[in-house]
């Protein structure tokens, strides 16, 4: 998952042939007022934007950002690769300006001191240590995180911390997981189980709902939407006995409550989770089953009707044939 890191890395950071300087705007998150969502922008094209806690900031009070009127501010991201200036003015809760990154180039030499790789540096090495370190501390990388790391047994290059950060598994997030079972996970899969949202907390979810799975099947079912709602949701419709892959296979295609709700509507109850599965995919929808009573044929056998719309008959098909 090398890829992985490298275009997380570009989400945090983008390389510039200017200086280390552009402008931010910046809004109060409204639905944490101790957070604000920044948006830096370098040149034309290259920009980011990511939330942040107020207490990141030094010399930013909330007083100045939510200010009635234009009022001018000057406040820093100070982190160990180096410090971020601001420059502008806020008003009621909306800023904008400049900012300029100063690097501390001694941050690289002391990671390297810890055996860590940090990269090989091209042609203009003072330039590309400068954009490294700006993204390094944009995401807040520090020595102390580090060397957290290392603790727990994850002695990886700079990139890969910084992939780590960005998404934040911490130590204490790498140890939930361990007392979940998982040992040994790499930082990659670390980060996939954040972008997927397979934390903790999902995954003990789902095994008090009865799904004991490894983690790569805890991920498959998260990306695709199977969680302990859906589970219950299934139950309660009598489904008690799916196993993981019914279920993977229902939110793949598409089997809902609704759906179910509907079929049952129109006189099909109890329809066996491999002929719902084969309906989605083949297109009985609670619509052709309609058509094909309005064509004459009522209560046709699910699996007749699945039949039906594998070998291409609609419902003008069938009228034609009650004609002939």
């Amino acid at each position: 998952m090398k890829h992985l890191a490298a275009a997380t890395l570009l989400t945090c950071f983008a390389s510039s042939a200017h200086a280390l300087d552009g402008a931010w705007t910046a809004s109060r998150d409204e639905m944490d007022a101790d957070r604000i969502y920044v948006q830096m922008t370098r040149g034309r094209t290259h920009n980011m934007g990511t939330t942040m806690s107020l207490r990141a900031f030094t010399g930013l009070s909330p007083d100045a950002l939510q200010a009635a009127t234009a009022t001018p501010v000057r406040f820093e991201l100070r982190r160990d690769a180096g410090d971020t200036t601001f420059e502008g003015s806020f008003r009621e809760g909306k800023g904008a300006g400049q900012f300029s990154f100063a690097p501390r180039p001694a941050f690289l030499e002391t990671v390297r001191a810890l055996g860590i790789e940090t990269g090989k540096p091209g042609r203009g090495k003072s330039r590309d240590e400068e954009e490294q370190l700006f993204g390094l501390a944009l995401c807040d990388v520090t020595v102390a995180y580090i060397k957290s790391m290392i603790a727990e047994g994850y002695r990886l290059t700079l990139e890969d911390y910084q992939s780590m950060r960005i998404f934040d598994v911490t130590p204490q997030y790498i140890r939930e997981m361990r007392d979940l079972g998982f040992h040994n996970v790499s930082h990659d899969e670390l980060v996939a189980t954040k972008i997927h949202g397979v934390t903790p907390s999902y995954i003990r979810q789902m095994r008090k709902s009865g799904w004991d799975l490894s983690l790569d099947d805890y991920q498959a079912n998260r990306i695709h939407g199977v969680t302990p709602q859906f589970i219950a949701e299934m139950r309660e419709l009598g489904y008690r006995d799916l196993s993981a892959d019914d279920l993977l296979s229902f939110r793949i295609h598409g089997v809902t409550r609704e759906f179910i709700r509907e079929l049952r509507e129109l006189g099909y109850d109890d329809v066996e989770a491999d002929d719902l599965i084969a309906a989605r995919i083949h297109g009985v929808t609670p619509s052709f089953i309609r058509e094909v009573e309005e064509a004459g044929y009522h209560k046709v056998p699910f699996d007749k009707l699945i039949s039906l719309r594998i070998s291409g008959i609609d419902a003008r098909t069938l009228e034609r044939m009650r004609v002939y």
